[in-house]
């Protein structure tokens, strides 16, 4: 379905405000990374191996230097559905920033002592053997895009938090490290944005950002020759002195800035699980979950306030019941979501087979 025009035009105005904001890594930056660095040296900083600390820099750069065979299927699905203003904004802001990203990674491995012809042929065999669009799971649709888009450019970020936590803190190649991981997070804010606005015009759209949600997985995927490091990484975020709860806690906040509303969430929570395999709450199958939820009419909120509660993005609310219904309906909720609380597992729900937190390939 083509967009309408009122909101292109909110689109379009937004995406006008974004393309000053355009701030690649310059020149200047990669050559003030004049600073050398033992594999070994970095240990001290991680308890990865000095091989894999090697590889999580081969998997940053490999990734970042497709961006052409992701700004193809974001385009498109903008000429599909007539969305001049994401063409713009991919086209005019996306990836002219993003195509300043893999160099500081190639300058990093070339510091490491990497041989740059190795590093070229890898790149080349990645550019020739990848076909992204045509393995891209989470749909064409505008929203479709941007939500993915914001789930993918938050796990990003903060991959290139744990990465910089390797390097000197004062060092010339922290701060051009600092500088990509800030344009992550811009980009995120982005997308988020625009996610926000095509829904709050367009309600119905909550389902095909569901969907892009449940089929989510991250484009390093598709790029054979880091596939086999992609694979490691769900064990490395520990050893980088991260955690994948933290990881989960951004992601889920930013839906909830996106989406503004926990019944939404609280859909999209209980479809994910289902579609995973995985129980929200433990030894209670989601079909259950579901029907409980719709007999009592609490609401799909009632799940997302959970979660949210539970990694510490919002606060109970007391709300003060106004007649006899309402006080029943209060005291059932607030069992219910005691009792779901000390059987909520979310670092499990998210564990097995689920994109987010198992394929953190880097954009």
């Amino acid at each position: 379905m083509i967009q309408k025009e009122p909101l292109k035009q909110k689109l379009r105005a937004y995406v006008d405000e974004q393309i000053p904001k355009l701030r690649t890594v310059s020149m200047a930056d990669l050559e003030s990374m004049g600073e050398t660095f033992k594999p070994e040296d970095l240990m001290d900083a991680t308890t990865l191996e000095a091989q894999e600390i090697v590889d999580s820099f081969r998997l940053s750069l490999v990734t970042e230097s497709l961006t052409e065979e992701y700004s193809k299927t974001f385009l498109i699905g903008a000429r599909k559905y007539g969305a001049d203003w994401l063409e713009n904004y991919i086209s005019g802001f996306w990836e002219p920033d993003e195509l300043g990203h893999a160099d500081p990674f190639k300058k990093i491995l070339l510091a490491m002592g990497i041989n740059q012809n190795s590093i070229e042929d890898e790149i080349e065999v990645a550019k020739e053997t990848t076909d992204y669009h045509n393995h891209h799971k989470s749909g064409i649709h505008p929203i479709e895009l941007t939500t993915y888009g914001t789930i993918q450019e938050c796990i990003t970020d903060y991959w290139y938090e744990l990465q910089r936590s390797f390097l000197p803190e004062n060092s010339n190649t922290s701060r051009v490290v600092s500088k990509v991981k800030g344009r992550e997070a811009l980009h995120t804010v982005q997308f988020r944005n625009l996610t926000a606005m095509q829904l709050d015009a367009e309600p119905e759209l909550i389902d095909n950002v569901i969907q892009a949600t449940l089929n989510f997985q991250m484009p390093g995927n598709e790029i054979r020759p880091v596939k086999h490091i992609e694979s490691k990484t769900q064990s490395w975020i520990p050893r980088m002195n991260g955690e994948v709860i933290e990881l989960l806690k951004r992601i889920i906040d930013n839906l909830r800035i996106a989406l503004d509303d926990k019944e939404k969430l609280g859909k999209l929570f209980i479809q994910y699980a289902s579609r995973s395999d995985l129980r929200l709450i433990r030894f209670v199958p989601n079909r259950l979950l579901a029907q409980a939820i719709t007999k009592l009419r609490l609401g799909y909120g009632i799940v997302g306030e959970i979660v949210l509660e539970q990694i510490g993005l919002v606060t109970e609310e007391e709300r003060v019941p106004k007649n006899a219904l309402e006080e029943i309906e209060f005291r059932i909720k607030n069992v219910m979501k005691r009792w779901a609380k000390q059987r909520l597992y979310l670092e499990g729900f998210f564990g097995k087979n689920v994109q987010m937190q198992a394929n953190l390939a880097i954009e």
